[in-house]
């Protein structure tokens, strides 16, 4: 089965459609005007109706203490929580047994309500989320968790110091978000942390931006899902989460394909889903591609977990179009040791954690 076959399988499994154009451009056509349907981007206000919002990123370390200690003196984060993990606290893919050492970071002093950084102790021998350097953006999956920098210099000074793994220095880009009124003016690296979870440092240029953490760094928000045919990952997300499309940009520049790890003359799309979830979605423009479903007990980014206003509502959305949770239960929190949820496999093989508000 080739990639595009294995993706619509895949969104089929999970009852996503890939929209009605198709189904309309199926029947025979006659001399006289017809209807059409289609889909277009939806309004800010109404593209998020559970309030969803990455609240933690889980990577898996085969080193928990040098994860600690990248993420608090390097980046500037504070550790918030640590201990080993309950019996039967979450049943999601990879979990474990009782007694896995785990570690949670977050940011001091963040007006942004950052997310935190949840890491897990790595079984012994464990292979990859994502292998490197065999893979790259164009392998559809979870790819990355981005945060924000005052100083892009010196922020990749910092993490060179520290002997940190990275794609290339900084890199500057520019795209005009007409649909959102607003300039994607940045500079942009991307290092490795511990555990082999990309992330991605970005600095805004804009003058207009005001900087508001009291460091160099301000912690990680949003995540990028790549893929070939971004259809089915969005109608994943609209039938699972009620996230609908707001925005869509394309990237033709070869200073933006550098800093992620592309060929030079790469092409793809990305753009967000829901608004404040902050989740993009990447379609590359590539012909072959390998997914790489995560699990928690192989290293590097591995899960993302959504809060969401009203869970029950959002398990009835998941159970009214076939799309089973994979583990019930959640991993600790900050604050909660032992909290409620559920976690679903996305259309490309991403883990999502889903726990209540």
């Amino acid at each position: 089965m080739n990639r595009r076959d294995l993706l619509r399988a895949s969104a089929v499994a999970m009852g996503t459609t890939l929209g009605s154009q198709a189904a309309n451009t199926e029947q025979p056509l006659s001399g006289e005007p017809q209807p059409q349907t289609g889909s277009a981007f939806s309004p800010i206000a109404e593209a998020n109706p559970l309030e969803a919002k990455i609240v933690a990123f889980t990577t898996v370390s085969p080193d928990v203490n040098a994860s600690i200690k990248f993420y608090r003196d390097v980046i500037g984060m504070r550790l918030a929580a640590e201990g080993t993990l309950p019996g039967d606290i979450t049943t999601a893919p990879g979990t474990g047994n009782a007694g896995r050492p785990y570690a949670i970071l977050d940011m001091p002093d963040s007006v942004w309500g950052k997310a935190s950084v949840r890491v897990l102790e790595a079984p012994r021998n464990a292979a990859p989320n994502r292998p490197r350097p065999n893979s790259g953006p164009m392998d559809p999956g979870l790819l990355v968790m981005e945060g924000g920098t005052r100083d892009p210099a010196e922020s990749y000074h910092r993490l060179a110091a520290a002997g940190t793994p990275m794609i290339s220095p900084p890199r500057y880009y520019f795209f005009r978000n007409t649909k959102w009124g607003r300039d994607v003016d940045v500079m942009s690296y991307a290092p490795f942390g511990p555990g082999g979870e990309q992330l991605f440092i970005t600095a805004n240029i804009r003058g207009d931006r005001a900087w508001s953490s009291p460091g160099v760094h301000n912690g990680f928000a949003n995540a990028a899902i790549t893929s070939l045919d971004q259809r089915p990952t969005e109608a994943f997300y609209e039938k699972a989460l009620g996230l609908k499309r707001t925005s869509q940009m394309e990237c033709y520049q070869r200073n933006t394909n550098q800093l992620i790890g592309a060929a030079d003359d790469d092409y793809f799309l990305w753009g967000n889903i829901g608004s404040g979830v902050s989740i993009e979605v990447w379609e590359f423009k590539a012909k072959t591609g390998v997914m790489y479903p995560t699990a928690l007990d192989r290293t590097g980014l591995a899960m993302l977990t959504i809060r969401v206003s009203d869970i029950a509502r959002c398990r009835a959305m998941c159970q009214a179009v076939g799309i089973q949770s994979v583990g019930e239960g959640a991993l600790p929190l900050i604050g909660n040791s032992e909290p409620k949820g559920f976690t679903l496999r996305g259309a490309v093989g991403e883990l999502i954690e889903v726990v209540p508000a």
